[in-house]
């Protein structure tokens, strides 16, 4: 959790941080003790802390459920990455600065554990934080060019792709059921060489489609994940191989294209 403005008074009060300080305790139970505690804590004020030190310990364990819970949600997003990582990983992501981060900043527990997975997964985890980031996209129109929301592109490992599609297949529709009962493997590893450059868009029916694009194709659309100028664009489509008299021709396409997306 990101620590507090310097100019922060040692009895001001954020509603916001408390509840999600106290979200963070209920989920993990050694970050508890260290709020009530007595080492510092950066992140509260004394009059913040003081009050989060008078909760009922017994209060925090009413639910001896609700990580579990926690962890199948993540598993319906992260089905192959899940299965990769193991549950272990996955329960360790609740008792992260990342996860109270998210919880303080009101944003997606998925996109957070997307991002706080990172390589742990492989390609496999890019491919599905690709996927949860597009579900949860707004169709806003930015002041300068950039990928469209709807889509992301990636470039992991070659093979990725197919692998994840036969990790799917394999294991079935209730992953989370059967990574609790520990019946569920898979026969081989994620690849983690070579390079393959996926496309993974949210269709207007709100489905999703995963498929491969071309290496420049790929990267000019990474280059672009931020909003850029068209001149940056222009000369980032050339680095990619496009003609110099092309690229601002390229860039029509993909806007006509809905690839690229500008205010």
């Amino acid at each position: 959790m990101s620590t507090p403005h310097p100019e922060r008074a040692d009895d001001e009060l954020d509603p916001r941080r408390v509840q999600a300080v106290m979200v963070g305790m209920l989920f993990d139970p050694e970050y508890a003790l260290r709020v009530q505690g007595d080492a510092p804590l950066a992140e509260l004020t004394v009059r913040e802390r003081s009050l989060l030190r008078a909760v009922d310990p017994r209060a925090l364990r009413t639910d001896r459920y609700r990580r579990a819970r926690a962890v199948a949600t993540l598993v319906e997003e992260y089905p192959v990455s899940a299965v990769v990582v193991g549950t272990a990983v996955l329960d360790r992501f609740f008792a992260t600065a990342a996860f109270r981060a998210a919880v303080l900043g009101r944003g997606s527990m998925a996109l957070a554990f997307g991002a706080w997975l990172g390589e742990r997964a492989h390609g496999v985890g890019r491919l599905e934080a690709a996927m949860a980031a597009v579900r949860r996209a707004e169709d806003v129109a930015p002041a300068e060019l950039c990928c469209a929301p709807r889509l992301r592109a990636l470039v992991v490992p070659a093979g990725t792709l197919a692998y994840h599609g036969r990790a799917r297949e394999r294991l079935g529709p209730d992953v989370a059921g059967a990574m609790a009962r520990g019946d569920v493997r898979l026969a081989e590893r994620p690849p983690q060489r070579g390079h393959e450059y996926l496309l993974v868009e949210r269709r207007d029916d709100g489905s999703i489609d995963l498929g491969t694009g071309s290496g420049p194709l790929v990267r000019l659309l990474v280059f672009a994940a931020v909003p850029r100028t068209r001149e940056a664009l222009r000369a980032e489509a050339v680095q990619q191989g496009a003609e110099a008299d092309e690229a601002d021709e390229i860039l029509d396409d993909l806007l006509a294209q809905g690839m690229l997306r500008s205010g």
